[in-house]
């Protein structure tokens, strides 16, 4: 099987949401010599995004069971690549904080963006889930973060995002402000001050893009 073969028979997997089936693909590619980055960036993502599209469409009757076995699947490929992910990992680029805000326990899309920002140099510190604005701050302190990245998934939670916005300015600090999940989007992100990234390949860019902020003012 060729490498657009297995990247194609990875992504149509993983919309399937066979978590099983996925596993000896991945492992053929790692077998090949394929780098981890790219069975991710390259198999996994495209099949990722066509599940959330379908779930957001409608389309063929998909519905949250499916996103969540696509992503039970996802889970399945990261175990799998990430011992290969830190010993592929790229120059150390900075650090990035990352957390799902107070009152959403989702995972998958989080788990998905660590995973790529770690595998493109990113000194990832995942705080998890339901984690109130102060405790973001707190760590972000701790740490020194060039990057917070807050996730949300419910519209319950959205004011978390707002909250950590103004925590951010109130305390002064010297970071880089990115937002994602299915609840977000671009104009709720420029309405609380906030960068946007839509998944895991546009997160890697605009948190690039932050941090080429992030130090220049520092400068």
């Amino acid at each position: 099987m060729s490498e657009k073969e297995l990247f194609e028979k990875i992504s149509a997997t993983l919309v399937d949401g066979d978590d099983l089936g996925v596993r000896p693909l991945v492992q053929e590619a790692l077998a090949k010599g394929i780098p981890a980055i790219d069975i991710i960036m390259k198999g996994c993502m495209p099949g990722m995004i066509k599940a959330g599209e379908m779930f957001a469409s409608g389309l063929g009757g998909a519905s949250m069971t499916d996103l969540i076995m696509a992503g039970e699947a996802m889970r399945a490929v990261l175990e799998i690549v990430k011992p290969h992910l830190k010993a592929e990992k790229a120059e150390f680029v900075g650090k990035f904080l990352i957390g799902q805000v107070e009152g959403d326990i989702h995972n998958i899309g989080r788990d998905i963006v660590t995973a790529m920002l770690r595998g493109v140099g990113w000194d990832v510190t995942d705080l998890g889930e339901d984690i109130p604005p102060a405790g973001f701050i707190d760590k972000a302190k701790e740490i020194q973060a060039d990057i917070i990245g807050g996730a949300c998934s419910i519209t319950g939670s959205l004011d978390k995002l707002a909250t950590m916005r103004e925590l951010i300015d109130k305390e002064k600090l010297q970071c880089g402000y990115l937002i994602g999940g299915w609840s977000t989007g671009p104009e709720y992100a420029k309405k609380i001050g906030a960068a946007f990234a839509r998944d895991a390949l546009e997160a890697i860019k605009v948190s690039q893009e932050l941090l080429k902020k992030v130090r220049e003012k520092k400068n």
